[in-house]
């Protein structure tokens, strides 16, 4: 009972909660010709890139932010499941403004998902 009651605790201080990772990019682009003023807008996009681990084992590698780079510029949506690919909800950006990265995902203590979350305003 005694391991038991410390297994629970070291879980407890082993959990972890979203952190800020950076705010406020003025701009990212994707092409070296893009001219901003020229740009249509499309709105507020998101990009991720997840992993999930389960009693504390990455199923797939880690998480990248130049993964959820690329899954913002060519707009496609992470999957719940591992591996499984989507397709693109539209042509790929060429600028983003206002870009932050953060950490996100949640932490079941059996299972957890952590992220690496891009947003920001995309233009074409």
């Amino acid at each position: 009972m005694k391991y038991f009651i410390y297994l629970i605790l070291a879980s407890q201080l082993v959990a972890c909660a979203s952190a800020s990772v950076a705010q406020k990019f003025n701009m990212v682009s994707f092409d070296e010709k893009a001219d901003p003023a020229d740009l249509k807008p499309v709105g507020n996009i998101e990009g991720k890139d997840c992993t999930w681990y389960v009693l504390g084992y990455g199923v797939g590698e880690d998480p990248t932010v130049r993964k959820a780079f690329q899954n913002a510029v060519n707009q496609q949506e992470m999957n719940l499941i591992p591996g499984q690919k989507t397709a693109a909800k539209g042509a790929p950006l060429k600028v983003v403004k206002s870009v932050s990265v953060e950490e996100g995902g949640f932490n079941a203590y059996v299972a957890t998902r952590r992220c690496m979350i891009v947003t920001g305003a995309g233009f074409q």
